[in-house]
């Protein structure tokens, strides 16, 4: 229960929070003027760098300036700079006098993850950008205020560069920084990050969440939020025990120095515990609907994130969700302000947006627009340029125009362009799926498999290999060890088992044939020009491709092992 003292500073807070917001509000009317400012303040971070004279920065005050300065770039356009600011040259990307706090890891299109720069006015924005929403949030969900938050963080130090600056998860780092009058009402400790194995980890935050009454759950992906709740009622004995005991499992949270730090925070509650197993029997398993008082839950909802909240609702209640926002490592783009709805108004602050058409998203030099020049109904590929020295980078999320809030435009994520897969946040690419099969078939010393890979949901959700050649147990195991080599984000949703394992579907050598035959004609591109897909991002894609039906299928294997 929160004493005088926190009352008094939460009624400071939101006097101040208020404030922020109305200036958030008063933003959205001039679109224009914030993305200027935006663009300049994002300019002066790079231009005095290696990269900024190769593109002669220093002379760029416009958009149109900007447009015909520097081509649309990807990750492995920026990598070799970040690289070397990895190593210690932080004038590769940066002006003079920037500083670089960590790097944000994420799934790169190669096989080496990507290193996003994590500068102070990065922070400040992203910060920012989380305050914003959380106040809205927090305004609609009063009764949310001042009661315990379960809060999914990683490290921001899973590894280290060779210059010794952090690489890891920039939630970590924010809530290292957060203010502690927040920190007080975090159910989970810092230590707990430091847990290598997934089940560890998720047992341990609701080791220690399950004696607080948790008022709200917030993450980015939903089915963490199903994973806790899964590994929370599968391990109930155990969880109960340490409950009433005051203690923590060691057969399950095997790392002794991790547990000893974090068992020095745990106390015996056995009214707690009889509570537990009253609901346990009462209801045949142990939910956080039942032991908590859930006012809402926040985490992704657009795309195929959507797919995941009726299973969200079964643990949880039916309670609202409030979509986080489209939300990268690379930066923020939206912040939704209503719930039940993956609609967020453009973040103009966080950054200075272009969008290309998507219907130009695989021209070889597609054209942009500007935020107030996007239509209603229409879609787009995100390309941003902010404070991590990213610069016209395609950050290839398309949205879909829903109208404007006032003057800045509503947008909601629909799907990753350029041939990425995520259902779990695993973020595959199509590059990635063909560097892990051709690995295998040469381990294996058979020819490259015909093959084509879509997501399928399930639970958890699994990805799918169709193929007119038979693939046994051990090829679909090494397949599988191939693509968690080359995703790190896919390794890490098998090992939380929030993706199932491969399996695998015959189907016929004329089948295979005609979805070409299709799709060639479809592309109206000739023979020659005609470029295999093999993966497909969305669930049931590759049933329409190969115009095969539920009938056909043919699994191996247990998709959830």
């Amino acid at each position: 229960m929160a004493n005088l003292f926190e009352h008094l500073a939460a009624r400071v807070a939101r006097i101040h929070a208020r404030g922020v917001f109305r200036r958030f509000e008063r933003s959205l009317s001039d679109v224009q003027g914030m993305q200027r400012r935006a663009l300049r303040n994002a300019i002066e971070m790079v231009a005095g760098s290696e990269f900024g004279r190769r593109y002669g920065l220093r002379e760029i005050r416009t958009a149109e300036r900007l447009r015909r300065s520097v081509p649309l770039l990807t990750y492995e356009d920026i990598r070799p700079y970040v690289e070397r600011v990895a190593a210690g040259e932080t004038g590769a990307l940066f002006s003079p006098g920037r500083r670089v706090l960590m790097f944000a890891t994420s799934s790169g299109t190669t096989s080496a993850a990507k290193l996003v720069p994590v500068t102070p006015e990065f922070v400040r924005e992203y910060r920012r950008g989380w305050n914003t929403f959380g106040v809205k949030l927090l305004t609609d969900h009063a009764a949310a205020v001042l009661r315990p938050i379960l809060q999914v963080s990683g490290r921001m130090d899973e590894r280290i560069s060779p210059a010794g600056i952090p690489c890891g998860a920039i939630t970590g780092l924010l809530a290292r920084t957060q203010k502690g009058i927040v920190r007080r009402f975090y159910v989970g400790r810092p230590e707990i990050a430091l847990l290598a194995d997934v089940t560890a980890r998720y047992y341990a935050l609701m080791r220690f969440a399950l004696v607080r009454d948790v008022a709200f759950a917030v993450t980015a992906n939903p089915s963490t939020l199903i994973r806790l709740a899964q590994i929370a009622d599968a391990s109930s004995e155990a969880l109960i025990r340490d409950v009433r005991d005051g203690t923590l499992s060691q057969e399950i949270v095997g790392d002794a120095a991790v547990r000893e730090q974090l068992h020095a925070r745990l106390r015996p509650a056995p009214q707690r515990a009889r509570e537990l197993e009253n609901l346990r029997e009462r209801f045949g398993q142990l939910r956080p609907r039942d032991y908590w008082r859930i006012e809402f839950v926040a985490c992704w909802t657009g795309g195929s994130m959507g797919h995941y909240l009726s299973r969200l609702r079964e643990w949880y209640g039916p309670v609202p969700v409030r979509d986080i926002g489209l939300l990268a490592s690379e930066g923020r783009v939206t912040i939704p302000l209503e719930d039940n709805t993956p609609v967020g108004v453009l973040d103009t602050q966080a950054a200075f947006f272009e969008f290309i058409p998507a219907d130009d998203l695989a021209s070889a030099s597609p054209r942009t627009l500007l935020a107030h020049e996007l239509l209603p109904q229409s879609d787009y590929g995100v390309v941003l340029t902010n404070h991590a020295g990213l610069v016209r980078y395609r950050l290839d999320d398309v949205v879909r125009v829903h109208g404007l809030l006032h003057r800045t435009p509503l947008l909601e994520f629909l799907y990753r362009a350029g041939g990425v897969s995520s259902v779990a946040g695993e973020k595959l690419t199509e590059n990635q799926v063909v560097a892990a099969v051709r690995a295998t078939c040469e381990r294996h010393g058979i020819p490259f498999l015909d093959f084509v890979l879509a997501p399928c949901w399930g639970e958890p959700p699994y990805y799918r290999v169709s193929s007119p050649e038979p693939v046994s147990d051990q090829l679909l195991e090494s397949f599988d060890e191939a693509l968690r080599a080359q995703n790190e984000e896919y390794d890490s949703r098998r090992k939380s088992f929030r993706l199932g394992r491969l399996q695998h579907r015959l189907v016929s050598a004329d089948a295979m044939a005609a979805m070409d035959r299709r799709l060639l004609t479809a592309r109206g591109s000739s023979a020659e020009q005609y470029k295999r897909t093999y993966l497909f991002s969305q669930v049931g894609a590759d049933d329409a491709a190969l115009q095969v039906g539920q009938s056909e299928r043919a699994s191996v294997g247990n998709p959830a092992k």
